[in-house]
């Protein structure tokens, strides 16, 4: 029996490694719509509209756990509280983000 060796050419690999990061990629973008605050259905609850800003700026990254930066940010009136939006992009890998918060008012005793 003869053993053929076959050489993988360098442009071939590279074009692997660049469909396996992509797809990669998709794959955490998917996961990271689960996490809360990644959908409107799935808002993350603050207590107050200060509070907001701050909690997505402390959100590091989902691809290079980076720093986000705020690009902007809009506010719709529910019946369950204020949703807002907020528009952020990485400053390492330029990624955008949209997280997802709901400003519940204090319940009443």
């Amino acid at each position: 029996m003869k053993v053929v060796a076959r050489w993988i050419r360098f442009r071939t690999k590279r074009r692997e490694q660049e469909r396996a990061l992509r797809k990669l990629v998709r794959d955490t973008e998917e996961l990271a719509g689960e996490l809360p605050g990644g959908t409107p259905e799935r808002p993350i609850d603050v207590a107050a509209a200060s509070i907001v800003e701050a909690k997505a700026r402390a959100t590091p990254c989902i691809q290079c756990e980076g720093d986000l930066d705020l690009r902007s940010d809009r506010a719709t009136s529910t019946a369950r509280g204020v949703l807002r939006e907020v528009a952020l992009v990485c400053r390492r890998c330029h990624v955008p983000r949209t997280l997802w918060f709901r400003v519940a008012p204090a319940s009443r005793n």
